[in-house]
């Protein structure tokens, strides 16, 4: 640790390693790979910036995304890579500003163990490319994260401004990222009252009119939004159920007894802040107030949901606040850590370091097999070969999900039904979806002649390609 001790030496290890981590992020972003909710803000920030403008308003979601990622698209041009790459900015961001703040906050040890963190843990890799605005949620909450911990240690009114310009920001990035701040605000006026800090109750207010003013724009679009929006806002409903699945969230990935290791190394983190508050030691309170925003987030999602009679809520609004989350992990493990007994310390800290490895491992490998899946390369250029300007489709699906992706892919190629498939003048392409399997007996009642192409998949969808032939009409003389 000696030679790592110099100051310079260790912002240089940050460096690097901030590097490295935003490479591997953004080798993830060189496809062309999109699910539904990627595509819908594809095709809204197609247009021009007044339509994007136009359908931002009419969405349920806050300006910034959008109006960012089409900027990116205006610089580097309009394709999936370049708004994956809007999207991953934000981690980028999280890993050199959250390293150089938490070493100037907490500790050197501390800033690298986030790091790590944050190149291996659930859910990061996944959203930190998907073309919607959680990463930007992340970070906007996250940098609030970092700037409570600031009026804690400092209590400097640039403290409190930071505070208050990055929640209104993650007010603008999504609606549950600045739930995830306001849980921040709600512990800071729990600490300055309980820790007789009057004077400091100025600022806070102080920083709360400031908030106010910077997010006021943005509220007063989200009530229009909110007043105006249709039925699709509605989540899947709420039960006890999904409650408990939701719990476990921040901790799911693909191989169960490593997403039963990362519950565990929590809990260890827990036990930890636990026994500190039990021994009245207060000097873990960011991080163990980070480590409950999720669950905070959570619980106000379920409690709104409720008391409006309809779900608001799904488990990927925890995603914003899954930054503060680790964060808040990271620091408590360590402090475990170092709670150990010597011969048992380094065997303890070989264990957590191979779990740690193993999740970055599975995370990052499942996630670039899914964005590198070869099958949206065969489909786009199977159509891009066959595709003719007349052409049209049908598809009988549940959602509209494949059809808002097609939007994207193919702007040009319009849908038709049974009562419109006449206006048809080029080929007719038919999509078959599992379970809608009977839609295309109806076009053989019909008269239409049913060739099979080929199966086509992309992302998570898969449907089985059809050509209909339209039936011949022969009109027999004198009648």
């Amino acid at each position: 640790m000696k030679k790592i001790s110099n100051p310079d030496r260790q912002n240089l290890i940050l460096l690097i390693s901030s590097l490295i981590g935003s490479i591997i992020y953004i080798s993830l972003i060189f496809n062309n790979n999109l699910w539904v909710d990627e595509a819908f803000t594809a095709s809204l920030v197609r247009g021009d910036l007044s339509e994007v403008w136009t359908a931002t308003v009419a969405d349920t979601l806050p300006p910034f995304y959008n109006l960012f990622t089409k900027m990116i698209t205006i610089l580097l041009g309009y394709s999936a890579p370049s708004m994956k790459f809007s999207s991953v900015l934000a981690a980028v961001l999280v890993l050199f500003y959250g390293s150089f703040q938490i070493k100037r906050l907490y500790s050197f040890r501390d800033a690298l163990i986030f790091t790590v963190f944050f190149l291996s843990m659930p859910y990061y890799f996944y959203y930190a490319v998907e073309i919607r605005p959680y990463s930007w949620g992340l970070f906007f909450s996250f940098a609030a994260a970092l700037a409570f911990r600031e009026i804690i240690l400092e209590n400097t009114l640039k403290g409190y401004v930071k505070f208050a310009l990055f929640t209104a920001l993650s007010g603008y990035a999504h609606h549950f990222a600045l739930v995830a701040s306001a849980v921040l605000w709600f512990f800071l006026l729990i600490y300055l009252i309980a820790s007789g800090k009057k004077e400091s109750v100025k600022k806070f207010f102080t920083a709360f009119f400031i908030f106010t003013a910077v997010y006021l724009p943005c509220l007063i679009l989200a009530v229009y939004q909110i007043k105006n929006a249709s039925s699709y806002f509605s989540m899947s409903p709420l039960t006890f159920s999904s409650f408990l699945s939701d719990l476990r969230f921040p901790f799911v990935t693909h191989y169960t007894p490593l997403s039963l290791l990362l519950m565990l190394l929590f809990i260890l983190a827990l036990s930890s802040a636990l026994l500190n508050i039990f021994q009245r030691d207060f000097s873990l309170y960011c991080p163990t107030v980070y480590a409950a925003v999720p669950y905070c987030v959570l619980l106000f999602g379920y409690a709104a949901s409720f008391a409006a009679g309809s779900s608001y809520f799904t488990s990927r609004y925890l995603v914003p606040s899954l930054g503060i989350f680790w964060l808040g992990t990271s620091i408590l493990l360590s402090a475990a850590l170092s709670k150990f007994p010597d011969k048992f310390r380094r065997a303890a800290s070989v264990t957590i370091a191979v779990i740690i490895a193993a999740s970055a491992i599975v995370n990052y490998t499942v996630q670039f097999k899914s964005e590198y899946d070869s099958s949206v390369n065969e489909m786009t250029e199977w159509f891009d070969k066959n595709l003719t300007p007349d052409d049209g489709y049908i598809i009988y699906e549940s959602a509209y999900q494949i059809e808002i992706c097609m939007r994207y892919y193919y702007p040009g190629l319009k849908k038709y039904d049974r009562d419109t498939v006449d206006e048809i003048k080029g080929n007719i392409w038919y999509f078959e979806v599992e379970g809608y399997e009977n839609e295309l007996e109806k076009f053989k009642s019909m008269g239409y002649n049913i060739v099979y192409i080929k199966q086509m998949s992309f992302d998570r969808y898969s449907f089985n390609l059809y050509r209909l032939e339209k039936p011949m009409h022969t009109d027999v003389p004198g009648n």
